[in-house]
């Protein structure tokens, strides 16, 4: 693949080339100062992981740098609570459950954040069960009990869930438990519990973190094979950044867009950057819970077809409905109020390399 020079590489080429020239023009003793960085506040869904290693990418490779932006990133608290923390704690930008901000745009229109760069094409949710598990469909969950995090996505989007599998929700008992994935797990192990809520990345890297292989602990009944009208998490800008920074928003977009692109075609290089920033992340771990993640965003067939980044509009406009419905919304917001395509860079920029790793 050919080398590609990066804006800096191109400025630091164009002065070297300048050097020891008489034609120019002499520099003035007293040059411009550099306009100041735009400082914006992002909250992520977590800490750095895997699973969002390009927002590290990012700030390691200077590309925030690069569109003039300085940015604070927040670790999060789930991705389902991002999109209402923007509006409660005043931030810029975040990153979390599309969902989320269905309904927060539902409850208060005109604050919410609008969605600007969709990193998950699918719905990263799943039912989490043993591997032994006699329950091989939806329908099976009827009688059992399903513990998770209260504010966990698919506990959240389990309605929509349950309303295109034939599953009454009322059916089954939902005991929520915020204890780490060590525990959670241990439900399961000791019949405590059915099932559980969560992702396939988070709960595959807990069983991998303890020294076990996936296959043999767990199994999964997944949201993007039942509901494929459901996106998964989002790049978000609040409606202030839109409306009053607009190219700031525009060039976050960017940069963000060239570290998942990044990491998409170069998996283990991101994950060295995240290893580098915290020696105690696991890097085999973390490029586990990368690749199933990337899973999430689609696949590396369909994102090398199609780049990242973009949504169907006809598709969202279904799972909105879906989580009007189901959800018993108060409000239908308009497409426009949570999802904006206009920063979007295009479709070339968003494609990760000519040959994606196989």
């Amino acid at each position: 693949m050919k080398s590609v020079l990066t804006a800096a590489a191109l400025a630091a080429l164009t002065i070297l080339t300048g050097c020891g020239r008489s034609d120019e023009a002499p520099q003035s003793a007293e040059a411009p100062a550099a306009a100041a960085p735009q400082k914006v506040r992002l909250l992520m869904n977590s800490g750095y992981s895997g699973a969002n290693v390009w927002f590290l990418v990012a700030q390691q490779r200077g590309y925030f740098r690069d569109e003039g932006l300085e940015v604070e990133f927040t670790p999060g608290r789930g991705a389902f609570t991002a999109a209402g923390r923007m509006i409660d704690e005043g931030f810029d930008a975040g990153y979390g459950d599309i969902q989320a901000t269905y309904e927060q745009a539902a409850k208060r229109p005109g604050q919410a954040p609008v969605g600007v760069y969709m990193v998950m094409d699918a719905s990263p949710s799943v039912i989490i069960l043993p591997a032994a598990s006699p329950i091989r469909t939806a329908r099976q969950l009827a009688g059992k009990t399903v513990a998770g995090h209260g504010t966990d996505v698919a506990l959240n989007t389990f309605e929509q869930f349950a309303s295109k599998t034939g599953l009454d929700p009322a059916s089954i008992t939902i005991t929520p438990n915020d204890g780490k994935w060590k525990t959670l797990i241990g439900l399961l192990d000791e019949g405590r519990s059915d099932a559980l809520f969560g992702y396939l990345s988070t709960s595959s890297a807990a069983i991998r973190t303890a020294g076990g292989k996936v296959e043999d602990r767990l199994r999964f009944l997944k949201f993007r094979d039942a509901v494929p009208e459901l996106y998964g998490s989002a790049l978000m800008v609040s409606p202030q950044l839109l409306r009053e920074r607009p190219e700031v928003a525009r060039g976050l977009v960017r940069a963000i867009n060239r570290a998942v692109t990044d990491t998409l075609c170069k998996p283990e290089a991101a994950i060295d950057i995240l290893t580098a920033h915290d020696p105690e992340q696991k890097a085999d771990v973390e490029l586990g819970r990368l690749m199933d993640t990337i899973d999430d965003m689609g696949g590396r067939g369909q994102i090398a077809r199609n780049g990242v980044g973009d949504i169907d509009p006809a598709r969202m406009q279904s799972g909105l409905q879906l989580t009007v419905t189901t959800r018993h919304l108060s409000r239908r917001p308009e497409l426009a109020e949570v999802f904006n395509r206009d920063l979007l860079p295009a479709r070339a920029q968003r494609l990760p390399c000519a040959n994606p790793p196989a």
